[in-house]
């Protein structure tokens, strides 16, 4: 009998151990975006566009630069009024590049965030499926800790998963 309460007590003080302390995976999520061929592909595809917006850009800019120069020019042989309206009509092209500027950097932030939000979908479901099979109860950031047991991390398996199931994501750009 005594044996038996023994027992009995044992198994409640470690099965509320066990609750308290939850079964908790390690995720290092910088490694993941390092490391991941889907984040690597997206980069290259934005980083593609942008070195594209960037000589549309400086094409339109160095257009404007000998525009500028040529009105200058112009100050000397033209009325005040000749000259007022060239100025708007130049600082209108001013305003129509930064605009545009404007856009292409919008497109390039949007075009990223809705592509890494379809890798962050996929890993979020990557990290549910190994948290169900090792039977996990919360999975924490590395970033977000001080100190865990190398078998704790999980990011090994998540990022092996990840490269398979996505390696190339559509980066949409507007």
């Amino acid at each position: 009998m005594k044996k038996t309460i023994f027992i009995l007590i044992v198994s409640l003080i470690t099965s509320v151990n066990s609750a308290l302390a939850g079964n908790i995976g390690v995720l290092d999520v910088d490694k993941i975006i390092q490391e991941s061929l889907a984040v690597n592909d997206i980069q290259k595809k934005v980083d593609s566009k942008k070195s594209n917006y960037e000589s549309e850009i400086n094409k339109k800019q160095t257009s404007l630069e000998a525009e500028q120069k040529k009105l200058e020019d112009k100050k000397i042989t033209l009325s005040k009024e000749a000259f007022d309206k060239e100025v708007k009509a130049f600082e209108s092209k001013v305003e129509d590049l930064k605009t545009f500027v404007d856009r292409k950097q919008n497109s390039l932030k949007k075009a990223s965030i809705d592509a890494m939000g379809k890798v962050n979908d996929k890993v979020k479901s990557i990290v549910a499926e190994i948290a169900k099979e090792k039977n996990l109860d919360i999975i924490v950031p590395s970033s977000q800790t001080l100190y865990f047991k190398d078998e704790l991390d999980i990011t090994a398996e998540v990022l092996a998963s990840l490269n398979k199931k996505i390696t190339k994501v559509e980066v949409k750009f507007e």
